[in-house]
């Protein structure tokens, strides 16, 4: 895009890569594009909660706010007797969001703010601001809770409240896969987000091999990789194992991640060995890699495990496939998006541990893997940031126009 194009774009999230916390999709989204429309001129700023009050900084060109949640919140909490522990926790967070975000629009307005549906960061950003902004749908909490079992209670209660006060609050949701999109349309007031895929690029030239070389060399393995959480299927994977690492004599199988407590169990990663039993000593777990470091650890993997029971064009699957690799996803959880089935990947039903180690079985001898990956690899071509982010582009336009930006005005002005 031609500087005299150039945007000012803020991103509010609860996560990012700067951050010794971040391990989700929505902060490797977010550095991804970011990137990406500071390459194409446009002015990037990033407010995102941290455990370091420290001023901005700039990283690989995109200015970095850092916030961080007030005390005064911890004495909500006590009032409440920690009943309402999440709840306060992100209203906290979108109070400092509205707070610094305020503070750089009233510097140097911004043109356009994006918020994620998660942590309902732009609840006070989005009325008492009144900038031009758009939402991404990253998740949709009432089907989460569905998802691991969450029992309802006040606390989960209000935070599916305010997630859906702030598609209330919009007219500009977009969401990375169809099925989200008519997830919302069923389920919230919003009737017509926009799908909008996301980008998808090797981002790290200069691979790290030293996890690959210490744990991993000379050892045939399938691999999982994400946070160790109920609704990502880690669960029905972990059930699943016995058999697979029964009939596979040969095969390791690697899960890499951050170890989560459930209502299964304290430690996932202590439940996943515990249902291996003998063959416990060929799963091997790996904490939370930097992308310098997975991304080895992916390319040698035979193929990738990823059954989750709800997801939304998960960045694991665009990593996995867009690196040559065949994903066992499942089906009517947005991976049918993604994945033909025996085309460029394989589909399982998901909460299925009995079909999801019969499919690991019989794809660790499949001879087609070859042609299957190299299709996976062209799959991802359609999420290259020419075609995303041009898309992206393309709706921000639409939302500015439609709230009466002019380009040739903010030209002139700028130019005065």
């Amino acid at each position: 895009m031609a500087k005299k194009d150039q945007l000012r774009i803020a991103f509010a999230t609860p996560e990012y890569v700067t951050e010794d916390h971040f391990d989700g999709g929505l902060a490797n989204y977010i550095n991804r594009l970011a990137k990406l429309l500071v390459d194409l001129g446009h002015d990037v700023h990033v407010v995102t909660l941290s455990h370091k009050n420290e001023e901005h900084f700039d990283h690989d060109g995109v200015m970095v706010h850092r916030v961080m949640l007030k005390p005064v919140w911890h004495a909500f909490n006590r009032v409440t007797r920690y009943s309402l522990t999440t709840t306060l926790h992100w209203l906290n967070f979108s109070t400092q969001a509205f707070r610094k975000l305020k503070q750089l629009h009233r510097q140097h307005p911004f043109h356009l703010i994006q918020y994620p549906s998660y942590s309902f960061c732009g609840l006070f950003s989005i009325p008492f601001l009144r900038a031009t902004h758009v939402v991404r749908a990253s998740s949709y909490q009432p089907a989460l809770n569905d998802a691991v079992g969450v029992k309802r209670n006040l606390d989960s209660a209000m935070t599916e409240h305010l997630e859906a006060l702030q598609y209330k609050l919009t007219r500009n949701v977009f969401a990375p896969s169809s099925a989200m999109q008519k997830t919302l349309a069923m389920k919230t007031s919003v009737r017509d987000a926009r799908v909008i895929r996301t980008p998808f690029y090797v981002e790290t030239r200069e691979w790290d091999n030293t996890a690959y070389e210490q744990f991993l060399k000379d050892k045939k393995y399938a691999l999982y990789f994400g946070r160790f959480q109920l609704h990502k299927g880690f669960h029905t994977l972990a059930q699943a194992l016995p058999r697979f690492l029964s009939e596979c004599a040969d095969a390791h199988v690697v899960c890499v991640g951050r170890d989560m407590e459930t209502s299964l169990a304290s430690s996932m990663a202590g439940y996943a060995r515990a249902q291996c039993g003998s063959s416990a000593a060929r799963l091997i777990m790996l904490e939370n890699l930097p992308h310098s470091q997975l991304y080895p650890v992916i390319a040698g993997a035979r193929f990738v495990v990823l059954p989750s029971l709800i997801d939304n064009s998960p960045n694991a699957c665009l990593e996995a496939m867009g690196l040559g690799k065949v994903v066992i996803g499942t089906s009517g959880t947005s991976f049918d998006e993604l994945i033909t089935d025996r085309v460029n990947g394989f589909l399982v039903p998901p909460a299925d541990p009995a079909s999801l180690a019969e499919k690991m079985i019989s794809a660790w001898t499949d001879t087609s893997l070859g042609t299957m990956a190299e299709a996976a690899k062209q799959r991802m071509q359609e999420f290259a940031p020419e075609k995303t982010v041009a898309s992206l582009l393309s709706y921000y336009s639409e939302v500015l126009h439609a709230n009466g930006y002019d380009r040739h005005q903010d030209q002139k002005s700028a130019a005065q």
